[in-house]
């Protein structure tokens, strides 16, 4: 029995080792594989949420880039709609300085033509009083010259009549006076007769008498 004990100490422990490792090599499996699970597990954790912050950072550089473009897309609307009221008040001042253009320039028109219309009435105007005072000037021309005509006329049947009378009067029987000498003389140069005959109806000498002819002469 001892003997059969000590010799049965080593296949026990060899076998007791054996079924020991197996049972270890089994745990160490089972721990290498839990643990290679949970490596795994980790892995898988944090290459979801490095695919999870991947995505977010993704997804906010896409909201950014989105939010930019919508800023741009803004800005963009709002430069066109200051670029349109821009234009629109350019548009609405050229507008009423054309309207006031055209105002100033009709005014100034009507200005012109009132002007014209004026001048044209105020030459009429003096056209017609010239013509009245032309018209009064020839009525007053030949009203004068009908006076001057009958005056000269009465002049001049009075100077005949003086002259009728001087030469009626025949021989001078005494000398005139010079001025009613002088008017013989000439009544007598206006008819025609001779210095003698004129000499005898004032009574001067032949050489006054001749005298007097050659001034009127």
């Amino acid at each position: 029995l001892v003997g059969a004990a000590v010799h049965a100490v080593a296949p026990l422990l060899l076998i007791v080792t054996a079924e020991t490792g197996l049972a270890y090599r089994r745990a160490i499996t089972s721990a290498q594989s839990a643990r290679e699970a949970e490596l795994k597990a980790e892995r898988a954790e944090r290459e979801q949420a490095a695919n999870e912050r991947r995505e977010a950072q993704e997804r906010r550089a896409r909201e950014e880039r989105e939010h930019t473009a919508q800023l741009a897309r803004e800005q963009r609307e709002h430069e066109a709609l200051i670029a349109r009221e821009q234009t629109a008040r350019e548009e609405a001042a050229r507008r009423e300085e054309r309207e006031r253009a055209e105002a100033r320039e009709r005014a100034e028109r009507e200005a012109r033509e009132r002007r014209e219309q004026m001048r044209e009435q105020q030459q009429a105007e003096r056209e017609r009083l010239e013509r009245e005072a032309t018209q009064r000037r020839e009525l007053e021309a030949r009203e004068r010259e009908a006076r001057e005509r009958r005056e000269r006329e009465r002049e001049q049947q009075q100077a005949e009549r003086e002259r009728q009378a001087l030469l009626a009067a025949g021989p001078a029987v005494e000398k005139q006076d010079e001025a009613r000498a002088r008017a013989t003389v000439r009544a007598a140069f206006d008819a025609g007769l001779p210095v003698r005959t004129a000499a005898e109806l004032c009574g001067w000498s032949v050489g006054w008498v001749s005298t007097r002819y050659q001034e009127h002469r």
